[in-house]
């Protein structure tokens, strides 16, 4: 059973161009007048991106771009800054389609050199005629992958407009894409270690409301990666101020464009430290790595014993050795001595794969303040370059787990409107810091009071959790129960499997944590959330980035008088958004109809500051009426 609550939002309206034609179909909405945002964070959209294919579609001789050119446009005002400060850039070499730089080839050569060595792997280590599948897909590979990659660099092309970013692909499958400008929300620059050597870049371009990446322009040289963003943002300034700029403030805002992306430059990186929020020193990073725990690198150990017997391996490290004779000849004993080895053995591979992933990743973290947005950039062997716009930040989360809570350590991500999937829905604002320097750097993206306490949700939670951990558990013995041969272990008398019951006091005390770690609090500013036991959240939903309201009570909670209720907000996660589970019926409606009045004041409080009157509706004297002709007509249908 669920009651929403919408606070009015609607979905944004989108529109299409046609590639096929090479012209582009005019739009409700121009560059001029763009689409507003509300504070919800979803935004009016006068058309979205698209993907059609074209097959006649030649990215060397596209059709004509109707758009004017920066060189053709008519004075208005506003000069799109050049990149270096020698006047006023016309950018017309970008109107023309672009190609990928030369090295691009090399880089993606190396990418698939891991796949060939797999395929190589048995060949070379046992080059009988038993291996000559491995053999023909080795040569296939050479026939097939490597004029791929010749020929999707050739077949790839993009261009950049007043209006838009339009990138061609697709070897026999055309795609063209069209990103309107006014959506971009972040154009993230990353590097990785050859790309550095080879002075190039990966530029990735996301847009408000998407689940990912819209665009990848991989790779093209550093200094033209950042004169893509730049241009970006001039014309998105352009687009704002199109209409209201006076000559003061376009000659402002030509210097703040300058200052925008002034950090490549000397002067610009000065200016950058200046407003620096949070920095990890390399201590701090490594300190950081010590309290995460990775298993991603033990399955491709495992992978790599497929092709070497481990038996062979560990004799030759270990039996090597006298001193280590003892220790080898109590493995091969005691397979329960193996067993504790190989889980220590993990448990330590994982922590130090946790120390290298950390370290990457979060090499030279610094996050600085840069007008209305937030700039961050960090990066062992792939550096990455990134901004958050603060107006698109829809939630805060600090982030912690018992070890950390313990030492005093937390982290801070952002819920924005547009998802990043390789943050699983959230863009790391600060990694790794104490309490009070994360809460310092949350009000700078937005004023809040983190509650002392929080009201719990009703006890009869522990008993519902651990209904359904002992209903899984059996689910899991029954049939292993069934199928145990006899002749198999049986200690005092019971199949093996019968001693999973055991777990039953751990599972009854992880239901306990789970209550004891569940709570809220609903304040002036908006609804507070506190959740996990091992990974721990505390959720920050500001009152006016509220979309929707809803109740939910399934046929058991209905027997018990509960209610679950959560707050949607603009590009939350499917999987992983604020929920407070299993409150009582009463209190959960009085709760959610409180947060929906909060948000209808504060609502009421923004139109009657803009317009004068809380209510914007229409009277029926003051819609648009349709035709006589046509109402007639309806009438007599």
């Amino acid at each position: 059973m669920a009651s929403p609550l919408s606070n009015g939002s609607h979905p944004p309206d989108s529109g299409g161009n046609d590639h096929d034609s090479g012209e582009e179909r005019s739009r409700e909405s121009s560059p001029q007048e763009p689409a507003a945002d509300t504070d919800g964070g979803s935004a009016a959209e006068p058309f979205g991106t698209m993907e059609e294919t074209a097959p006649d579609a030649d990215p060397e001789n596209p059709a004509p771009d109707t758009q004017p050119t920066a060189s053709d446009a008519p004075d208005d005002g506003n000069p799109v800054p050049n990149p270096d400060n020698d006047g006023p850039a016309t950018l017309g070499e970008l109107h023309e389609p672009q190609r990928l730089h030369p090295l691009t080839l090399l880089q993606r050569f190396l990418a698939s050199l891991p796949a060939l060595l797999l395929l190589m792997v048995p060949v070379l280590m046992n080059p009988s005629g038993e291996n000559v599948f491995y053999l023909f897909m080795t040569v296939a590979f050479g026939v097939i992958a490597l004029p791929s990659i010749l020929l999707q660099y050739y077949r790839f092309s993009y261009r950049l407009t007043p209006k838009q970013i339009i990138i061609q692909s697709g070897v026999f499958n055309r795609q063209n894409r069209s990103i309107p400008i006014e959506r971009v929300q972040n154009v993230q620059i990353e590097q990785n270690v050859l790309a550095r050597v080879a002075n190039i870049a990966k530029v990735k371009i996301e847009t408000a409301g998407s689940t990912g990446t819209e665009g990848v322009l991989e790779y093209v040289s550093l200094d033209e990666a950042q004169r893509i963003r730049h241009v970006i943002r001039s014309f998105q300034r352009q687009t704002t101020n199109a209409e209201t700029a006076t000559e003061q403030d376009v000659s402002a805002d030509s210097i703040d464009g300058d200052e925008s992306d002034a950090s490549t430059s000397p002067e610009g990186e000065r200016r950058a430290e200046e407003q620096v929020l949070f920095r990890m020193p390399l201590q701090r990073v490594f300190l950081s790595g010590m309290f995460r725990f990775s298993l991603v690198y033990i399955a491709v150990v495992f992978s790599v014993f497929q092709f070497v017997e481990p038996d062979t391996l560990l004799n030759y490290v270990l039996a090597s050795r006298s001193q280590f004779q003892s220790f080898v000849d109590a493995i091969y004993a005691s397979p329960f001595f193996a067993a504790v080895v190989t889980i220590l053995f993990a448990a330590l591979f994982g922590w130090l794969t946790g120390i290298a992933i950390n370290l990457n990743r979060y090499y030279g973290f610094h996050l600085w303040l840069e007008g209305d947005k937030l700039r961050k950039k960090h990066g062992l062997f792939t550096v990455t370059e990134g901004t958050i716009p603060l107006e698109k930040v829809q939630a805060l989360i600090l982030r912690t787990n018992p070890l950390m809570e313990a030492f005093g350590w937390f982290a801070l991500e952002a819920q924005t409107v547009g998802v990043n999937v390789d943050e699983q829905g959230h863009r790391v604002v600060v990694p790794f810091a104490r309490r009070e320097q994360v809460l310092d750097v949350g009000r700078r993206v937005r004023e809040f009071d983190l509650p002392d306490s929080f009201q719990r949700v009703s006890p009869l939670t522990i008993r519902r959790s651990f209904v359904r951990y002992m209903v899984a558990l059996t689910v899991v013995v029954a049939p292993a129960v069934y199928f145990w041969p006899s002749d198999w272990a049986a200690p005092m008398d019971a199949a093996l499997p019968y001693w999973a019951y055991t777990l039953t006091p751990l599972l009854l005390l992880w239901a306990y944590l789970q209550y004891t770690h569940h709570g809220y609090t609903l304040s002036d500013d908006g609804l507070y959330i506190r959740r996990g036991v091992i990974s721990r959240y505390i959720w920050v939903l500001p009152t006016e980035k509220q979309h929707v309201f809803y109740t939910t009570a399934s046929i058991f909670q209905r027997r018990l008088g509960l209610k679950s209720f959560f707050v949607d907000t603009a590009g939350a996660a499917g999987y992983a958004y604020p929920e407070v589970v299993d409150v009582p019926a009463d209190t959960a409606d009085s709760s959610l109809y409180r947060l929906y009045d909060r948000f209808h004041t504060l609502y009421q409080d923004r139109i009657r500051a803009a317009t004068g009157s809380a209510d914007t509706r229409l009277s029926s004297e003051e819609r648009p009426q349709l035709p006589e002709a046509t109402r007639n007509e309806w009438a007599e249908g």
